[in-house]
């Protein structure tokens, strides 16, 4: 075969996501996807079982009769990052990990993590997921087909003083289901606006340990690990969750009369607080709730001004959601 003379930047790949058709597992690459506003877009970790061990024989070698590879029984790894925006997409990250469809994305008091058969019928818009990593064209390149998908961590953060306060967001999606590697398929992917990205500077209330605080940045961040049981030909059967799915926080303020206790309050602290621990009042834009939770660190952080680092995992008092995001109207 002749060389050609075909050259293709990174920029022209884009990511889409879209639930998966009627089941589980079954590619909804026919129906629109949403396109994920990422930074760049990165290999999978595909995760190939290989068996490369010098068997016994005449030689040291390693011989072709010992190989083994299986690209079957394995789960297939995406972590992507980029700039948030509130629209079907990039919420579609954040109620999938919390199996919540509902309006405000929250992880509920006594959360029930969902447990998916691959080839059942979806139980909600975000049981599993399709995403696709997507090439300019499809006749010099081929894209990257993933069904089958649950996010398995998701975290979304803003600092006042980089990019305009834009929020930022990062993922982690596994999928059980052997993937199309050579996907030929042109799926319509409708692009995010540049209109729906949430800004720090549009918060109008900041509270930490229910104190009013002066924040520099935010980060929350919600681990939800996937558990895959079962045989099957084109991979595992089911998808389920891991025994907890963790929800944390940390946040820098400004170190002043307010914030002064929080080093002795977290030395001292016997049980979790119950009210207003994070609050970010965002109307419909990515507010943060988290009422009740524990410091985990408090460290003083030396800058141009003395700023406070505090860490929080967040409680589960019986009623309160471990954490929501304001998302609707």
């Amino acid at each position: 075969m002749a060389t050609v003379a075909h050259a293709f930047s990174p920029k022209e790949w884009k990511v889409g996501v879209v639930t998966d058709a009627t089941n589980a597992g079954a590619t909804g690459i026919g129906s629109t996807m949403y396109q994920l506003d990422v930074d760049s877009v990165g290999f999978p970790s595909l995760n190939v079982n290989q068996k490369l061990d010098v068997r016994s024989g005449a030689s040291r070698t390693f011989k072709d009769e010992d190989f083994f590879q299986d690209n079957v029984m394995r789960a297939v790894e995406i972590s992507l990052s980029g700039t948030l925006h509130n629209d079907a997409g990039h919420k579609l990250l954040a109620q999938n990990i919390c199996n919540d469809v509902s309006g405000d994305i929250a992880v509920a008091s006594g959360f029930t993590a969902s447990s998916q058969t691959y080839g059942s019928a979806v139980t909600n818009t975000a049981s599993s997921l399709t995403l696709v990593m997507q090439p300019s064209d499809v006749s010099n390149q081929q894209g990257l087909e993933f069904f089958g998908c649950v996010v398995t961590a998701f975290s979304i953060t803003a600092e006042g003083n980089a990019d305009g306060g834009q929020y930022k967001w990062s993922a982690t999606l596994q999928t059980g289901k052997k993937p199309d590697l050579a996907s030929t398929a042109s799926p319509t992917i409708t692009a995010y606006a540049n209109t729906t990205i949430p800004l720090l500077s549009s918060s109008s209330g900041h509270k930490v340990f229910n104190v009013n605080v002066i924040l520099s940045s935010f980060t929350a961040s919600i681990e939800s690990p996937a558990v895959f049981t079962g045989v099957a030909s084109d991979g595992y059967q089911v998808v389920s969750r891991g025994a907890e799915i963790n929800v944390t926080a940390d946040a820098q303020v400004k170190y002043d009369g307010n914030t002064k206790g929080f080093v002795s309050s977290f030395d001292t602290q016997s049980s979790a607080l119950s009210g207003n621990m994070l609050v970010i009042t965002n109307n419909n834009d990515f507010g943060v709730d988290m009422q009740n939770g524990v410091f985990t660190n408090v460290a003083l952080a030396e800058g141009d001004l003395m700023m406070l680092d505090c860490s929080i995992k967040s409680v589960d008092d019986g009623s309160d959601a471990l954490i929501t995001f304001d998302v609707s109207a």
